[in-house]
């Protein structure tokens, strides 16, 4: 008689691989911190787009938009995603400086998957410091992420995603552990309650955690709203955010199905 584990193994690994489809609903990275462990259909283009606020202990506030995010369906299973730069406002003690953001990720993602119930990819990327210093920092950074998801039913899934970014010139590692549980509302809508955290070693400050809920709608087949919210769980991390979001994916570029 087969174990437990192999059960469990075979129940997740039996079906045959495939990938999204044109005719399929549009399937974001935003707006949870975990990106989605699928990649966007070959031919298609998607802009994700959004504005953010912050707010920081000690009065301090951030304001980022507009969070664009382009990804580009390569081949059938393999996406460009780009992380386009945007505009960051920054106030604290009455002063406000603004400034643009890096080329952020730009990267390839490849999906595995799905196997009945269990989708994974792997996204390799670099930061690009383009930007402002105060935002994008100096040097390009790796960045090597592995977002999954779990269908536990017709309507939950639990997804997460673990990353490793080489966060400066003397290599120092961030890990950013991510957790959420998802739940459908109907076709056209979806809720998540997840969990974030940045470690960043050699860091004499305390880790970030963050609590994140946040909800989308689809209009459509090809485009997307969504609402989002947060508060942080340590000194570090933001005291309270809140963003909203919209997204189109374009279907007729020449070489898709």
């Amino acid at each position: 008689m087969r174990s437990a584990l192999a059960v469990l193994i075979g129940s997740l690994f039996v079906y045959p691989v495939f990938a999204v489809d044109k005719s399929d609903d549009i399937d974001t990275n935003r707006p949870s911190f975990c990106q989605s462990a699928f990649v966007v259909p070959m031919g298609s283009i998607q802009l994700e787009n959004g504005a953010l606020y912050q707010h920081f202990q000690h009065g301090l506030t951030y304001f980022d938009l507009p969070e664009n995010q382009l990804r580009i369906g390569l081949l059938e299973k393999t996406e460009l995603q780009v992380f386009n730069p945007e505009m960051v406002l920054y106030n604290q003690s009455a002063s406000t400086f603004a400034g643009a953001s890096g080329l952020g990720e730009l990267g390839l993602k490849h999906q595995f998957g799905p196997f009945k119930r269990l989708t994974a990819s792997l996204v390799s990327a670099l930061n690009v410091p383009l930007g402002a210093k105060f935002v994008s920092g100096t040097t390009v950074q790796p960045v090597f992420r592995v977002p999954f998801c779990l269908s536990l039913n017709k309507n939950w899934s639990l997804c997460g995603m673990q990353s490793i970014i080489l966060s400066n010139s003397r290599g120092d590692i961030q890990w950013q552990p991510f957790f959420m549980l998802s739940r459908s509302l109907g076709k056209k809508a979806a809720a998540f309650a997840e969990y974030a955290a940045f470690f960043q070693q050699n860091s004499h400050g305390p880790a970030q955690s963050i609590s994140h809920f946040g909800a989308i709608y689809k209009l459509n087949r090809q485009h997307q709203l969504d609402l989002h919210f947060g508060f942080g769980l340590s000194s570090s991390a933001p005291s309270a955010f809140v963003g909203f979001g919209y997204s189109y994916r374009f279907d007729r570029l020449p070489w898709g199905k």
